[in-house]
This record gives C-alpha cells, sequence and structure tokens, in this order.
C-alpha cells in the first residue's frame, strides 16, 4: 500500500514538474513535438518532414517542436529506413511523436511512435508513467532542435529528390492497401495543471 501512494506522490511531482516546459500551441494552431527517448543509435541524425517540408534532422538528446495548422498531415522521418504516420490534428492541441530507433544493417532505423495518452492501453500504470516520464523527460531535459533559415535552403536542394521517391513510395503503399499510424486526438497530450 505504502508503495503505491509513493508511485503515485512520484507520478504527480514528475507530472507537475514537467508540464512546465511543454507550450502550448499559438491560437489556432497544432503543436507536435518529435523527441528521440531511446539512445540507440545517438549518433545518428534521424531527418523529419511533414509531407513535402523538410523539417529537420537532430540526434539523441534533442527534441522538435513543430507548430502547424490543423486538419491532415503525414509526418514522416528518414534515416536506413523511412517511416510514416498519418495525422488528423486539432488546434489548440498538443501531439507526442517518439522516434524509436532500430536495428538497421548499416545505420539505426528509425520508427515514430505517437505517445499514446490512454493509460488503459498500457500493461499496468507503472508503465504508463515510465513511459510519460522518459517522454516529458525528452523535452524538458533535451536542448530543441532549430533550424536556420541557410540550413533550410541548403537542405531543400539536397532533399528533392528524397521527398520526391519517399512520397511515391508512400502513395504506391496506400494504393496497395498498406495502413499506417493515424495520429488524431485520442493521441493528444494535455499537460497536468
Amino acid at each position: 500500500m505504502k508503495k503505491s501512494i509513493l508511485l503515485v506522490i512520484f507520478s504527480l511531482i514528475c507530472s507537475v514538474s514537467y508540464s512546465q516546459e511543454v507550450r502550448k500551441p499559438s491560437e489556432g494552431k497544432a503543436l507536435v513535438y518529435f523527441t528521440r527517448v531511446g539512445a540507440t543509435g545517438f549518433l545518428i541524425n534521424f531527418k523529419y518532414f511533414d509531407g513535402e517540408k523538410y523539417l529537420g534532422k537532430f540526434n539523441y538528446g534533442k527534441f522538435l517542436a513543430y507548430e502547424t495548422d490543423p486538419g491532415k498531415h503525414l509526418f514522416w522521418a528518414k534515416s536506413e529506413n523511412i517511416d510514416y504516420i498519418e495525422a488528423e490534428l486539432e488546434a489548440g492541441k498538443i501531439y507526442i511523436i517518439d522516434s524509436e530507433p532500430q536495428m538497421g544493417a548499416i545505420k539505426a532505423g528509425v520508427k515514430l511512435v505517437p505517445f499514446d495518452t490512454d493509460i488503459n492501453n498500457y500493461k499496468n500504470t507503472k508503465k504508463y508513467d515510465r513511459k510519460k516520464s522518459n517522454i516529458l523527460q525528452a523535452i524538458s531535459g533535451a536542448k530543441e532542435y532549430t533550424i536556420s533559415e541557410d540550413d533550410l535552403a541548403e537542405a531543400k536542394k539536397d532533399q528533392e529528390d528524397l521527398v520526391k521517391r519517399s512520397m511515391e513510395k508512400f502513395l504506391t503503399a496506400k494504393e496497395k492497401g498498406k495502413t499506417y499510424t493515424l495520429l488524431g486526438s485520442g493521441n493528444s497530450y494535455t499537460p497536468d495543471l
């Protein structure tokens, strides 16, 4: 009993301290956090995109906060592989996508995993609390990645062929019936107040 009470108190303290770090989106916008909780392949940069828009690249120890218009989006990340998430974002909502490193043949692969905010989808409360704590620590304890205008312009030239091939790959797979992870209102995160 005492152990359960201590766990609840610890979870509340962690939630309160981390919730101060997660900012709210601007009026009429949605905010998507891309995190890297796992340290596997920590030196490998993953490249992030919203459809054809290049968002930047970063490795372990950083996160990306991306404010955007609500509606449909296709988020994807590139490393040795490409992973996609289809999203239906709502204004005023916060979404968190963790970039899980995967074993690759030459370098780490990437898997995009939305933070599931439904505690009932976890085996137990402890697993949910650990995942939430790790995700929020990746935001509050890491450096926010921001891309400069010069880097964006340079990357745009380098990424044009990659974007074209990756979007074609996604559309071809969809036509063949492949389904991808969906990020929607059920995955939105509300900081504890």
